[in-house]
């Protein structure tokens, strides 16, 4: 049964996912916002924007592993429920965060500490794809009926809100110890500090409540054989298909952000020192998180899709100008037009994404959810993963005259063109979702066919 009213449990798992997604994005952005620093410690000399691009690589390829996570924990979820599933992801993730903090240097064992790195990254992402496949859907499945949309962005934007917090404790520890004391040592403590986030996060999980809803599915005896591979066989293959064209479009949007805006602030013509770009980042990703409140909040009443497909069309529009804002003000020293386009970028890409843990728990039926919602999510990683590569190639052969030779403000507008594009073609291809009961009522004998 759907709950009726918002209870106590219902705000044990909303707070649980809020602070279990803004532990994925806390360690996201502490790789990306202090990509120089990692490239000196853990690489050789190169010049800095290959550095930062090795660096950025190196995280896009462990995010490519984000779907076996799904995968696996997403099945399951699907199987023992969304409560269990939840504890083991958050341990995971929380140990593999913190390890980085043990990799030796550069100067210590030479290449080998960047394998290691790119090893421990393939374990955050395996357990941070697993993190949303269970996640979303538990609180999605304690949420009442009206109050999904404003949830939905709630949840989401602990990931813009992990990313503020991030880049706050960045800044803080580079006023404590400076850039070279953050290279020198300082930076082993930094990456210690997922662990905080990780241990309040577990201390919630395992004090909550399976969901009413997946109960339900085992009480009806309706617990599929196979949830994951049900996603690949009809009439659910049609489905993940349109959400995965979604999910593409909406991974370059959120990069444009996370990936590149701390890289643009960061290299010349920028004239800003890394605290001056880590403080204009900051103040985007709180804007990013009161977007994806609003966006989610206003999808109630709106609609899912009609609000998503108005706001790509207004993206792709607004791309191009709000980039050069963003190079012209840091350009010519002007923190307030910096200031302002990171607002607007943080909002425009990351307000969207207000509705997908809503969007994709009533995309997908109870017996599959976790499947469904999680690597439906992850999917759009499997084209837009390589961001990475994308703008690189687009800067080095399309654009670098109009970048400039150390700088990549254009080429990341372009791609969040391209995001803007597949969102809305994702979205017009998809059905209207608001007002969808999250309950099974799929007959038992449907199940496990094929």
């Amino acid at each position: 049964m759907e709950p009726k009213g918002f209870t106590r449990d219902t705000g044990k798992a909303v707070v649980s996912q809020f602070i279990g997604f803004m532990l994925d994005s806390y360690d996201l952005t502490m790789i990306l916002s202090i990509a120089p620093v990692i490239a000196n410690v853990l690489l050789p000399p190169q010049t800095p924007l290959l550095a930062a691009f090795s660096v950025i690589l190196a995280y896009s390829l462990t995010i490519i592993f984000r779907p076996v996570g799904s995968a696996i924990f997403g099945n399951l979820g699907d199987k023992i429920g969304r409560k269990n599933d939840l504890i083991i992801t958050i341990l995971g993730l929380g140990i593999s965060g913190a390890l980085t903090s043990a990799l030796p240097t550069y100067a210590q064992v030479g290449i080998l500490s960047f394998i290691l790195f790119v090893i421990i990254r393939i374990s955050v992402g395996i357990f941070a794809g697993g993190e949303y496949a269970a996640g979303h859907p538990f609180a999605m499945e304690w949420t009442p009926l009206k109050w999904r949309g404003l949830i939905s962005g709630i949840i989401q934007g602990g990931f813009s809100f992990g990313a503020a917090i991030a880049a706050a404790v960045e800044g803080a520890f580079i006023a404590i110890y400076g850039v070279s004391g953050l290279e020198d040592f300082a930076w082993r403590y930094l990456f210690l500090t997922v662990l905080v986030i990780a241990v309040l996060a577990l201390i919630i999980r395992l004090t909550m409540k399976e969901t009413p809803i997946f109960d339900d599915v085992r009480e009806k005896r309706i617990i599929r054989k196979s949830p994951f591979l049900d996603l690949f066989r009809k009439p659910y293959r049609r489905d993940f298909l349109q959400v995965m064209v979604y999910m593409t479009g909406m991974f370059f949007f959120a990069y444009s952000l996370f990936a590149f805006v701390p890289t643009i602030l960061e290299h010349s013509p920028s004239v800003f020192s890394l605290g001056t770009a880590d403080s204009i980042y900051v103040y985007g990703t709180y804007a990013a998180f009161a977007g994806a409140v609003i966006f989610g909040a206003i999808s109630q009443y709106v609609g899912r899709r009609k609000l998503t497909l108005i706001w790509a069309l207004a993206t792709a529009i607004i791309a191009i100008p709000i980039y050069y804002l963003l190079i012209r003000g840091a350009t010519i020293n002007s923190i307030p037009l910096a200031l302002i386009a990171s607002i607007v970028i943080g909002i425009i890409t990351q307000g969207p994404w207000g509705i997908i843990p809503v969007y994709l728990s009533e995309r997908f039926k109870a017996s599959m959810r976790a499947s469904g919602v999680g690597f439906g999510y992850s999917s759009g990683i499997f084209l837009g993963g390589w961001f990475s590569i994308y703008v690189p190639l687009m800067h080095n052969y399309l654009f670098k005259s109009i970048d400039t030779p150390t700088n990549i403000w254009f080429s990341t507008a372009v791609l969040l063109i391209i995001g803007a594009i597949l969102v809305g073609i994702g979205q017009f291809l998809g059905p209207e979702t608001v007002g969808t009961k999250l309950t099974e009522t799929t007959p038992v004998e449907e199940l496990n066919k094929g």
